[in-house]
């Protein structure tokens, strides 16, 4: 058996291939890729701009798959069977040195791999990206067992929405009631903003742009109470009144450095800013005297160890709609074009994602074909 799969095979350079099928080892599983998502790292790494990469590479970090075929240690630790759905975390982490014994900073492993980015293709068993119609799960692969009423593009966001649990709860340190806003309006901030209502935080502010106006429409469908475009209005004047005070915490998800400048002057004094947008290299002037006179603590952070579990079970219980996220479908033969749909986005764009079941995809959002 064979299973086909998109491969980088440079910086800039992308092209089908076909690899052969291994039987699981032990401690892996082999499963059907059902949905991969269109991460934006994704485009960073096509571009040869994510040092981690390793080129010939299968990309591919935000997928769900069905179990075909599982090793008998896989099975005795994860309670798998053929025909089970599982989401994998992305990071691998290698489980035995000072960071992996951590609950939630196991992706600082000095030896972890990453699916779709750091596992080239050119050694057996090859498969180890969300594009490609089979993938290997290797051993030491964190695993989350989905619903089976839980839809694909749903499913497949789980690390999103663990990233969002992440800046919610383990960075943002947030409780009921507190005051939030959350500067972006993507993948990540809808995410946030579901992550953020399930732990009860509230009121809560949105920020984007004029122009975002098919993700304010699934962000008010999510529970949003209020949400600004900041190329109309001014944030720092109406945040405030909106929210009854300054927040307690802003979670910048853009990485523009002039969000996280207005990130820093809204939150309240002895608040917290989470920044977790990356700026492309770009550089962000900030007045520390400031930060320091108003005791504001800012907070970075990577990935989701340990918070996709949080992410399985919100997901899992249908509260939010977040295959309506991936709104703009595509085949695996059209993984370019959905790269640059996510790298120049059109009009109505939220997020991208590769669906291999043809019964699967929505006629009314299906894209590239």
């Amino acid at each position: 058996m064979q299973a086909k799969a998109m491969v980088v095979t440079a910086p800039g350079r992308i092209e089908a291939a076909a690899f052969p099928v291994s039987a699981p080892g032990p401690g892996e599983v082999l499963v059907r890729t059902r949905a991969t998502s269109v991460c934006a790292t994704d485009v960073k790494v096509f571009h040869g701009g994510v040092g981690r990469a390793r080129f010939p590479l299968i990309m591919g970090h935000e997928f769900v798959g069905e179990v075909i075929a599982v090793g008998r240690e896989a099975a005795g630790r994860f309670g798998l069977r053929e025909g089970d759905r599982v989401t994998p975390e992305p990071y691998i982490p290698c489980g035995r040195c000072a960071w992996c014994r951590t609950e939630h900073h196991y992706h600082n492993c000095p030896d972890v791999r990453l699916y779709g980015v750091s596992m080239p293709c050119d050694r057996p068993p090859h498969l180890f990206g969300g594009y490609a119609e089979i993938v290997t799960l290797v051993d030491g692969s964190l695993l989350h067992r989905v619903a089976p009423e839980t839809p694909d593009l749903a499913a497949c966001l789980s690390s999103v929405v663990g990233n969002a649990f992440r800046w919610v709860k383990t960075l943002g340190r947030m409780g009921f009631g507190e005051r939030l806003v959350i500067s972006g309006v993507g993948s990540q901030g809808l995410c946030t903003l579901a992550a953020a209502l399930a732990c009860g935080v509230g009121p809560i502010v949105l920020l984007g742009l004029a122009a975002d106006e098919a993700r304010f429409a699934l962000a008010r469908e999510f529970g949003a109470e209020h949400i600004l475009a900041v190329d109309r209005d001014n944030a720092l004047e109406a945040v405030p009144d909106l929210l009854g005070g300054a927040p307690d915490v802003v979670i910048e998800t853009s990485g523009a450095p002039a969000a996280i400048r207005t990130a820093i002057r809204l939150v309240r004094p002895s608040g917290r800013v989470v920044v977790i947008g990356l700026s492309g290299g770009r550089e962000t002037a900030v007045a520390f005297d400031d930060l320091v006179w108003r005791d504001v603590s800012v907070v970075c952070g990577k990935g989701q160890a340990g918070n996709v579990g949080d992410a399985v079970r919100l997901i899992d219980s249908r509260r939010f709609a977040f295959e309506k996220i991936n709104n703009t479908i595509f085949r695996l033969d059209d993984l370019a074009r959905a790269l640059a749909a996510t790298e120049r986005p059109p009009a109505g764009f939220i997020k991208a994602a590769v669906v291999f079941d043809a019964e699967n995809v929505p006629a009314q959002r299906a894209a590239g074909r």
